[in-house]
């Protein structure tokens, strides 16, 4: 059952924040937000909070804070989308009329929340506008923003394909995508695109979500906002096995779905090009095979076995 502090009418903007194997206590954007909130009164009037919890564990912790606060366990680890789906439909029961999305490692600031809350008062009326999102950078470069995953494919060949200047703020006309950590999507506009879907359930969720929200016309708003962002993937040799296959299920199957028959080609050519990557930096041999037969057979199944 979940565990649930009181709630306003005044808060517009509900956050949620998976967890997985790790307690509250451990993660650095509920620590982050909970300390942002508790010292900014004013601020946090406007916020709502749900912590999903995925881990096989119900976490023992009382969270006393001074905003709406929700805890769920969910042991069957049904992935990200169930999380976020039942976020959403808290969100549209309780009339909040933004998801703020966060994962247990991004560090919200301060001048993040203020931005985020300027930027959805002055975006309420354009209703075109269905995400407002961050630049989360890696080491320094902006990974999130970035061309759409068909226009990375159809440019591979350009020496350089960022999409996203450090310089580039407000409503954009083309297609792009963002990393689901730290993006803000407008309720309606998720529930537009029959919310979040399920065939994605960890990897490629966000390219999914960006594409159905860019088919039915809506725009992304860029903050000023930079944050730092550890990403699982950032270093090709660190990433486990289970997490690379899966990556590239979810890819094929997010090919497939969006892509033309000359994007499927041009996808197959990508893929070969990624299967030396793989040769040269992943220690494990068999990927890079496995790489090669996805350029064969764009195997689309699924493996849920790991989180």
């Amino acid at each position: 059952m979940p565990l649930s502090h009181h709630s306003t009418s005044q808060d517009s903007i509900l956050v949620v924040i998976v967890l997985y194997k790790r307690a509250p206590s451990e993660s650095q954007s509920f620590c982050s937000l909970i300390q942002i909130l508790e010292a900014n009164h004013d601020l946090a009037q406007h916020f709502s909070l749900i912590v999903y919890d995925n881990s096989p564990q119900q976490q023992n912790f009382d969270e006393s804070v001074s905003f709406p606060f929700l805890y769920k366990h969910d042991p069957t680890n049904a992935g990200l989308p169930a999380a976020y789906n039942f976020a959403l439909t808290h969100a549209q029961e309780k009339q909040h009329q933004w998801l703020l999305l966060l994962d247990q490692d991004t560090t919200p600031t301060c001048g993040f929340l203020t931005e985020l809350l300027a930027s959805t008062i002055s975006l309420d009326a354009q209703q075109e506008v269905a995400s407002i999102v961050p630049k989360l950078l890696v080491a320094g470069e902006i990974f999130s923003p970035a061309a759409h995953f068909i226009d990375q494919l159809r440019h591979q060949y350009r020496r350089s394909n960022h999409a996203v200047s450090r310089d580039m703020v407000g409503v954009q006309q083309k297609r792009l995508v963002a990393y689901n950590s730290g993006a803000t999507l407008r309720v309606s506009a998720i529930l537009s695109i029959g919310g979040f879907p399920d065939e994605f359930w960890l990897d490629y969720l966000d390219h999914a979500v960006f594409h159905a929200l860019s088919v039915q016309g809506y725009r992304m708003y860029i903050m000023r906002t930079e944050i730092e962002h550890e990403s699982s993937q950032a270093t090709l040799s660190s990433v486990p096995v289970w997490r690379q296959r899966n990556v590239l299920l979810a890819q094929t199957l997010f090919a497939k779905q969006t892509g033309n028959f000359f994007d499927r080609l041009l996808y197959r050519i990508w893929l070969l090009r990624y299967s030396r990557v793989l040769w040269i930096g992943y220690p494990d041999r068999r990927l890079w095979k496995e790489a090669v037969l996805h350029s064969l057979f764009l195997k689309t199944r699924t493996d849920k076995a790991k989180l």
